[in-house]
């Protein structure tokens, strides 16, 4: 069911209720089951007493317990809380998030079970809901060659030891919140929003009706004080529409987001009794040639990759840590990231939307050998979660592009359907992002032209590359000469060089090569963050040490080295009269560069507020001088200081 509608101005209006989302987290019960006897015995049964078991908060991660310190295999959590339902509510109980496998009883009823473990996913408890409920969920956090992420099949390019481990730990439990949703009957199960710098919002409302009987309800949404025309769907008991509806806001009245200044609008959408506000951001990402665009500005930005690890936490994310490392990220000018080889949480997506972050999302794939992506089963279970990943995040501005995979053998022929049948899937579901993948191959010589890799299924080039950077990247323009190439991964461990001096040098050696490169869109390092590991080569003190900043986030001089290199601008000192010296400040049009709208620059104290400036444009600032020398600090929109040193 399609319907456009016109956008009328009238005062602002709030339809219907809100609805009450009440959290299950905190105490709940644990148990390991190493030995599985857990569902033999009935542990899922109402009256199994699991009061002895330990008692602990979720969300939870068994892994970093001391007496489960990475163990793998089956857990469970018990959870006992009242409810109540009233009216034609309906109640879902919803789990952002279990690591890997899960199975779900409700007061002895099985739910069901998931795979993946790093999306939503949720069931209708109305009908099994008492005053006292007892709820036992079944966890498993094993890999093997037939999970996602997982093990190797036999490949003859891949060594025995690489094939038996994991890129990561698999962190297990009910690694992110839970939660008890009362709808209406007839809700709004999801929304899809598309708003673009001319005021055009396009929405699409998902309407669901769990009830027993057809439902004839209205559909009204609010933007601003625009009112868009009131639709009325009919929906068959137990079934869905969707309704589209389309118009416009004047231009004059909104502000487009970006990340230096991440406009956000919410939109009240009311169904009969049910109204959700989902938040959007009015901004176009788009392809030109060779060039990314924003917003109709060619933009070049450097970002990160960050392993979702924390000394106590593992694979959880808490709002201190989220923060923190966030902050960080922004801090070092790392505006467009691949941020993770999986579904982050969506309190990092909001964060990005507040605050200004450009994120490519990923969803599985690691590595994955021909036999499998060729396999049946493993497609669907991709797909399944790539698509509870992409509904989940479609309305977040700061998500620009889907990524369908991470150095998988993408000059095979299983490695070329793979991205040409999942990129065509992801049209089926957003096609208002673009689409990549990271190969890690594109630097060999046999690859002599576009029909011999999967990159030519995808809107802008992905590529791993950690040597020989600038004749990587001059081989992938040849490759494929129109479209725009990103550094999904590039780097440098620790422990691969004598000094930390050295590592510096290694990057800017690449910064260097970048900047030569007119094509490249952006630059991710290899890593934000040191993350625990079994792949072959990692420390007896079970760190990957790629990390900008150690396990604790304290900063190495990489990250330091880094806010400079990654900085929209120079800086530099050109004519010292004594007492006072002219700073010329100029907008870096080779890489990173972007328009610089917004920044201040202090220098031994006094704040200078900058000109607008476009890539390659300059201007200066008369300083006084203390000791013949100037402290300055370059700080952009939010008040994130992006580049501190001292002229001389």
């Amino acid at each position: 069911m399609r319907l456009i509608c016109l956008l009328i101005c009238m005062p602002f209006l709030l339809f219907g209720q809100r609805k009450n989302d009440h959290s299950l987290n905190s105490e709940w019960r644990f148990a390991a089951d190493p030995v599985k006897v857990g569902e033999q015995e009935h542990w899922q049964d109402t009256a199994f007493a699991s009061g002895s078991f330990d008692e602990v908060k979720v969300p939870h991660c068994f892994s970093t317990d001391p007496r489960y310190f990475f163990y793998t295999g089956t857990a469970w959590y018990f959870k006992q809380f009242t409810s109540s339902v009233s009216g034609d509510e309906h109640v879902f109980l919803r789990f952002d998030a279990i690591f890997y496998q899960s199975k779900v009883w409700l007061n002895g009823v099985l739910l069901g079970t998931h795979e993946g473990g790093y999306t939503p996913f949720e069931f209708d408890v109305t009908t099994l809901l008492k005053t006292r409920n007892t709820l036992a969920v079944q966890v498993d956090n094993s890999w093997d060659t037939t999970t996602i992420p997982g093990a190797k099949t036999y490949a003859p390019y891949s060594s025995a030891a690489q094939r038996q481990v994991f890129p990561w730990i698999n962190y297990g439990g009910i690694t992110r919140p839970v939660h008890l949703i009362s709808k209406p009957a007839v809700h709004i199960s999801n929304t899809k929003i598309t708003a673009t710098p001319d005021g055009a919002v396009h929405i699409k409302a998902f309407v669901r009706n769990s009830g027993k009987t057809p439902a004839n309800v209205k559909l009204n949404v609010n933007v601003l004080k625009y009112k868009f025309s009131s639709y009325e769907v009919k929906v068959a008991a137990g079934a869905s529409e969707t309704v589209e509806l389309s118009g416009t806001l004047p231009a004059a009245e909104i502000n487009l987001w970006s990340p230096d200044a991440p406009n956000l609008y919410t939109a009240i959408i009311s169904c009969g009794k049910d109204t959700v506000q989902p938040r959007f951001g009015f901004r176009k990402v788009e392809l030109r040639g060779t060039k990314l665009l924003l917003n109709g500005e060619p933009i070049k930005m450097g970002g990160c990759n960050r392993p979702l690890d924390y000394p106590g936490y593992g694979s959880m994310d808490p709002q201190e840590v989220l923060e923190k490392d966030l902050t960080m990220i922004k801090s070092a000018g790392m505006e467009l990231s691949r941020i993770s080889h999986y579904p982050v949480s969506e309190a990092l997506l909001d964060w990005a939307d507040e605050h200004g972050l450009l994120i490519i999302e990923e969803a599985g794939n690691w590595q994955m050998t021909g036999k499998q992506m060729n396999d049946t089963s493993m497609r669907r279970k991709y797909q399944s979660q790539l698509r509870e990943m992409m509904e989940r995040d479609w309305n977040h501005p700061c998500v620009i592009a889907y990524s369908v995979g991470n150095e998988f053998q993408s000059q095979s022929e299983e490695g070329k359907s793979w991205v040409r049948d999942m990129s065509a899937y992801v049209k089926t579901l957003d096609n208002t992002r673009l689409i990549t993948f990271a190969s890690m191959l594109l630097g060999h010589e046999e690859l002599t032209k576009a029909e011999d890799e999967a990159s030519q299924y995808v809107d802008f080039v992905s590529a791993n590359i950690y040597s020989n950077h600038l004749k990587v990247l001059q081989h992938i323009h040849q490759l494929y000469p129109d479209k725009p190439v990103y550094v999904s991964e590039f780097g440098i461990r620790t422990d691969a060089v004598k000094s930390e001096e050295e590592r510096i040098a290694h990057l800017q050696k690449a910064m260097e090569d970048f900047r030569k490169c007119d094509y490249l869109i952006g630059a991710s390092v290899w890593t934000f963050n040191d993350y625990f590991s079994r792949f072959p080569g990692t420390n007896p003190n079970g760190y990957r040490p790629w990390g900008l900043v150690e396990p604790d986030r304290t900063p190495r001089g990489m990250y330091l080295a880094w806010q400079e290199e990654f900085a929209p601008a120079t800086i530099e000192l050109i004519k010292n009269n004594g007492d006072h010296a002219n700073i010329r400040i100029t907008a870096r049009k080779d890489f990173p560069a972007y328009t610089m709208k917004g920044y201040r620059l202090t220098c031994n104290g006094t704040s200078y507020t900058l000109n607008t400036l476009h890539p390659g444009e300059s201007m200066l600032i008369d300083i006084p001088l203390v000791g013949a020398t100037a402290d300055i600090t370059l700080i952009k929109p939010g008040g994130y200081t992006i580049m501190q040193k001292t002229l001389k």
